[in-house]
Order: structure tokens, then sequence, then C-alpha cells
């Protein structure tokens, strides 16, 4: 029976010390976003207030910086947008594809997406 306190008290000192790592970390993350945004402001008003152009475009370009790198952390950047492969939807069997040159695959998703006529459309007049 004391056997099991033990344990009971072993599993919750092990969950006491997970849910303060866990939560220190977040803590840390936060502080990291606070700390990027307010250099970002700070860049952006400098930059505002400048009378010389190349620092304040220099002010301009690392605050533009560090708020790309704070929707990188949030998840909002268009730049880390979870990608996914679109389907196949080719009529040629997997096996064919693979049999095909390199030429070949390429005149073949040529034909499929009609590049030949978006390059035409692109380079009118420019050749």
């Amino acid at each position: 029976m004391l056997e099991l306190i033990y344990i009971a008290i072993v599993v919750l000192a092990i969950m006491l010390v997970a849910s303060i790592w866990l939560i220190s970390r977040k803590g840390i993350f936060e502080d990291q976003i606070r700390t990027k945004s307010v250099e970002a402001v700070w860049c952006t008003i400098q930059a505002e207030n400048e009378t010389d152009l190349n620092r304040a475009i220099k002010l301009f370009n690392k605050a533009e910086q560090l708020k790309g790198e704070i929707a990188g952390l949030i998840g909002e950047s268009p730049d880390l947008e979870q990608l996914s492969l679109a389907d196949s939807c080719c009529n040629l069997a997997d096996k064919e594809l693979k049999d095909m040159s390199l030429g070949e695959l390429q005149r073949y998703y040529d034909q499929q997406n009609n590049i030949a006529n978006i390059y035409n459309e692109l380079y009118k007049g420019r050749n």
C-alpha cells in the first residue's frame, strides 16, 4: 500500500515538472515574439522620423524582416504555408510516366497544361 502512495507521488512530481517545463517554453516563445515586435515597431518609428534616406531604408527593411520573422513564428506567414502535392490528373499510368524520357515527359505536361499557349500570350510581339 505504501508503494502505491510512493508511485502516485512520483507520477505527480513528473507531471509537475513536465507542466512547468511546457509553461516556461510558452513564456520564452511569447517573450521572443514580444521582443521582436517591440524592435520592429521601434525600427518603423525610427525609419519614419529619420532624415537620412539610406538609414531610413535600412531601418524599414530591418522592420520588415522582423515582421516576417514574427509571422513565421506565429504561423501566419505565406512563406511558410503548408503545401500539399496536387493529385495527379493524368490519363497515363504511373509506369508509363516513369518509362518516358525527360523530353517526352516535358512535352506531355506542356500539352496537358497548355504551356505553349501561355508563352504565346506572354511574349506576343517580343520574338
